[in-house]
């Protein structure tokens, strides 16, 4: 099933029930983010959009103009300390706030996160800490959160099917 426009910004998960079992929906899950295909073939479905489902920017703004307008790498990388500081660094909890990865796109090592101003949004994405890996993306605002809400949606008429 896919939810979103793959050129701007969808969500692709499928179940694939050899992998799954009574208690497990295991499968593929996949963002688009601008035609680009990022996926785990090793995602408990439920978990993960359960994961989307309680990502702060889902109840809260992310919005923060000094990211929003800093240049990609330097974002990037900010956003990386933030939600992943090095354990030698005076951070003393993990900021989650932008980050929007499903579970096992992060366990793949891919960092999603989405920042607001005014009336649009950025997803800022790459892989581990490899800066030639960053990309970003403008969207409406609310369009992440809309596309996540949908997925939600279709996957629980799905399984209660």
């Amino acid at each position: 099933m896919m939810i979103g426009n793959p050129d701007s910004f969808a969500i692709w998960c499928d179940s694939v029930p050899e992998w799954s079992n009574e208690r497990f929906k295991n499968g593929c899950f996949a963002f688009f983010i601008d035609g680009r295909l990022i996926w785990s073939l090793r995602s408990t479905l439920s978990v993960d959009l359960h994961m989307l489902e309680t990502l702060h920017c889902m109840r809260h703004g992310v919005e923060n103009e000094h990211l929003f307008h800093m240049p990609l790498v330097h974002a990037y990388n900010e956003l990386l300390d933030r939600a992943f500081p090095d354990i030698d660094s005076d951070a003393e909890d993990n900021d989650f706030t932008y980050l929007v990865s499903a579970e096992s796109l992060s366990d793949d090592g891919y960092n999603v996160f989405l920042v607001e101003f005014e009336e649009k949004a950025r997803l800022i994405y790459g892989s581990k800490r490899d800066v030639s890996s960053t990309r970003d993306l403008l969207l409406k605002r609310g369009e992440f959160q809309l596309v996540v809400r949908e997925a939600i949606k279709k996957y629980k008429d799905l399984s209660n099917s």
